[in-house]
């Protein structure tokens, strides 16, 4: 009986060795996204203020004529 004991508790520990292990690529990976979530935001808020300001000039250019 107590070699099953011993086995299990071996059993568990083992299991939440490999659960902690998990736990912190998942929460390196979720990092990483938000990293590059952000980015992709900035990056999208360029791209819309080059392309408003770009027609703004546009047509101040064409009123202006």
């Amino acid at each position: 009986m107590d070699d099953k004991y011993w086995e299990a508790l071996n059993r568990i520990s083992t299991h939440e060795a490999m659960c902690e292990e998990r736990s912190k690529t998942i929460f390196n990976r979720l990092e990483n996204i938000d990293n590059q979530l952000a980015q992709m935001q900035r990056n999208m808020f360029l791209i819309g203020f080059t392309l408003i300001s770009g027609m703004a000039g546009l047509i101040i250019t064409l009123i202006i004529q």
